[in-house]
């Protein structure tokens, strides 16, 4: 037995189908048609007409046949003509209502260009019609910096039949809109496509409104076609869908009955038009759905009646990664602190609710040398840590203070309603003792952790929240400089000297296109007095600092890439300065140049070639100093370049000779001349018997293998005639003079 739903359905399908003018036109003409062929033949005959005349209507009847046919299709060319009007009105009243412009688009000859668009264009957009079609339009209109990025994606118009993208779009008045272009290929000769664009500008908006309109990807919606009387006639599959309704449901329903809005206070009759109204509701599969309802009336159509179209917009996803984005804006993903942006609300929060009589105290704990347990272990255990370490001090801090998680292996705890310092210093004791205890890993093993802490108070570091946190920053980066101690309260000392630091290393980058680096020489002897060359020494002439020694700014140089580039700039200018000591008539055996090992690249050999070719017998008089400690484990492409400087006639000295461990592998592995003997022995010479006969020992080992040693900081006679009796060949320190500029270096002391 049916069903009584079924039954009505069905009642209103005959009903309507009769309704229809062609349906109706149609029926009559096939009883028109039965009727002409059995009546008018006997009609005929029965005529008191002569037979002549019989004759001639018997011959001309199936011609009044034909002539019915026409008449039949006359007006069913009016009932067809006048639906199709209705139905293009109804079109045309959409395309000029919707805020989406449809279009198509070809590409020919590499130029994209739009061969139809829908009449809305110029009420969405403000181009016209015949605008939208001229050569070039679409590209030139498009934002500079998305223009790539809109092309590559339309290729993708050969690969896949459908695609979506947002850029911005130049309107007519001149300011760039937000638009998404949903793209369908229907053809590929020529590439053609059918789109429809949509200005989004306000979904970009952070306001209650914005947050309820579709997005990219994440959205999906349905329309329902309403009548006069804001009865449903018909929805799509996606309005089903959304609300968990059938087809049946919604057949010939109000809106009003079917939908849960959430912000009306009062419904009098219908839903407003022309607004956006939250919907909630449960879909098929029983799960909650939040949705946007927007109802728009269309025009008249051409016999007066008025249609509305009803738009259910799904916002379920939307909402979900909102609570997502807000969680990853404000929350650590690894251990689930808040975080940065979390902590400078909260504590802004915190000092403004502050009472006078307290203070708050902001800590930045950062773990020592962290990488070491990833690159030992793997980033898998280190992440494990990280988050046995929240859980630690979480526990440790005072009930009510907030851990937060500033990336990584950095952390910050803020203290609140705190009365005297010692209480903080106590936090910080128990904070230490909390990643001080061992972790245990898989195995049987266990990892140890050291960390630095630094420390602002308010309202003494600082007012305002961004100042407390920048200023604990400082604190912690003094303690980790300070290793006899790993927690530190900050000070305006620190300040400056971060200051001092800061404005140094901005310095460094210009500093060679100054006269601030000075080159200084120290003389070096033979043993029986006689000046032979010098080593030259930098300085810089800081004009707040005064004189920093290369210890201070080479750290600065490296850090900005500047090794290369200042090693070149001292050979040059000792090139330089030899040539002025040969006019001058002074021409030394040697000049000794301390290089880095990161010094020793293919930018300092292509350097000395040139020099050789222009200058040879100036470049032979070089003599490059490398630490021995900088040559441990030396890459092979070092290896390569000293050897090629060697062949160039550039001599080789290993400077601080005795202080690395590797030696002896210095010796035989580099074309190594000369070597220097480690400042630390020499001063002890004449007090400590093993530095003596460790020098001693060196000068016979070295001078076996051929090679000359020289002797730094020699500072009496006594040190002096000690080497002169070990066959030292070469000598320097402040027993002569100490370093000096170029033109005083070779002149005799008195």
């Amino acid at each position: 037995m049916k069903d009584g739903n079924e039954i009505v359905a069905a009642k209103k399908w005959r009903s309507s189908l009769w309704r229809r003018p062609e349906f109706r036109l149609i029926v009559w003409y096939i009883l028109a048609a039965i009727a002409w062929k059995i009546i008018a033949p006997e009609m005929i005959i029965r005529l008191p007409i002569e037979d002549n005349t019989k004759e001639f209507l018997t011959r001309w009847e199936p011609w009044g046949f034909v002539a019915l046919s026409i008449i039949y299709l006359y007006f069913f060319t009016l009932a067809w003509a006048s639906r199709l009007r209705k139905s293009r009105q109804i079109l045309h009243n959409y395309f000029h209502n919707s805020p989406t412009v449809h279009y198509e688009l070809r590409v020919v000859d590499s130029d994209y260009r739009v061969y139809w668009v829908s009449p809305n264009c110029e009420r969405v957009m403000g181009y016209t019609a015949d605008e939208v079609k001229e050569t070039g339009w679409w590209l030139s209109n498009i934002h500079p910096k998305d223009k790539e990025l809109a092309l590559k994606t339309a290729l993708r118009g050969f690969d896949e039949p459908q695609f979506v993208y947002e850029y911005r779009f130049r309107h007519k008045s001149g300011h760039y809109v937000w638009v998404r272009d949903e793209v369908r290929c229907i053809a590929k000769k020529p590439l053609s496509f059918q789109g429809s664009w949509t200005n989004i500008s306000n979904d970009l908006i952070e306001t209650p409104e914005a947050s309820r309109e579709a997005s990219e990807y994440s959205t999906r919606s349905g329309f329902a076609l309403l009548n006069e009387n804001r009865r449903i006639l018909k929805v799509d599959s996606l309005f089903t869908d959304i609300s968990g309704l059938t087809q049946k449901d919604c057949a010939d329903t109000k809106l009003e009955e079917l939908l849960t809005v959430t912000d009306l206070d009062d419904i009098s009759q219908y839903f407003p038009c022309n607004r956006a109204l939250l919907v909630i509701g449960r879909n098929a599969e029983r799960k909650r759905y939040s949705a946007i309802l927007s109802i728009r009336e269309l025009s008249p159509d051409v016999i007066g009646k008025t249609y509305y179209v009803a738009t259910l917009t799904d916002v379920t996803t939307i909402k979900q990664q909102q609570k997502q984005l807000q969680r990853l804006a404000f929350f650590d993903d690894l251990t689930g602190l808040p975080n940065t942006n979390s902590l400078a609300l909260d504590l802004s929060r915190l000092l403004d609710e502050l009472p006078d009589d307290r203070l708050a105290a902001v800590l930045i704990l950062n773990l020592d040398h962290f990488h070491r347990v990833n690159d030992t272990f793997g980033h898998h255990v280190g992440d494990k840590i990280l988050q046995r370490l929240t859980q630690r001090l979480k526990d440790t801090v005072p009930f009510g203070t907030k851990v937060y998680n500033l990336g990584g292996d950095e952390f910050a705890i803020v203290l609140n309603q705190v009365v005297e310092y010692i209480d903080i210093e106590t936090i910080i004791r128990q904070l230490q003792q909390s990643y001080e205890s061992p972790f245990a890993l898989p195995q049987g093993k266990q990892v140890s952790l050291s960390a630095s802490i630094g420390t602002a108070v308010y309202p003494l570091d600082g007012h305002d929240a961004s100042k407390l946190v920048a200023r604990a920053q400082f604190a912690m980066n003094s303690a980790k400089d300070q290793q006899a101690s790993n927690s530190c309260f900050y000070t305006q000392e620190l300040t400056q000297s971060n200051s001092d630091a800061a404005l140094l290393e901005e310095d460094a980058r210009s500093v060679l296109q100054t006269d601030q680096i000075q080159l200084l020489y120290q003389p070096i002897l033979t043993m029986d007095g006689q000046v032979v060359g010098a080593e030259a020494l930098t300085r810089w002439e800081h004009p707040e600092m005064g004189t920093l020694s290369p210890h201070t700014f080479l750290p600065l140089f490296d850090a900005n890439n500047m090794l290369d580039t200042f090693g070149i700039w001292v050979i040059e200018q000792v090139i330089t300065q030899i040539e002025q000591w040969h006019d001058d008539g002074v021409k030394p055996e040697k000049i000794a140049i301390n290089l880095a090992t990161e010094q020793i690249s293919p930018l300092l050999y292509e350097t000395l070639t040139r020099l050789t070719q222009d200058k040879p017998e100036l470049v032979r008089l070089l003599e490059f100093e490398l630490s021995e400690s900088t040559l441990h484990e030396p890459l092979e492409q070092t290896l390569d370049i000293i050897d090629k400087l060697h062949k160039l006639g550039v001599s080789l000295v290993i400077d601080r000779f005795g202080k690395g461990l590797g030696s002896m592998l210095h010796l035989k592995n580099m074309p190594v001349e000369k070597i220097k003997i480690e400042r630390e022995f020499i001063q002890e010479l004449d007090t400590n018997g093993r530095s003596a006969r460790i020098v001693k020992a060196m000068i016979d080992m070295t001078s076996a293998l051929g090679l000359k040693v020289q002797a730094v900081g020699v500072e009496n006679e006594t040190q002096l005639e000690m080497l002169k009796s070990y066959g030292c060949h070469y000598w320097q320190g402040r027993l002569y003079k100490l370093a000096e500029v170029s033109d005083t270096v070779f002149e005799p002391e008195n």
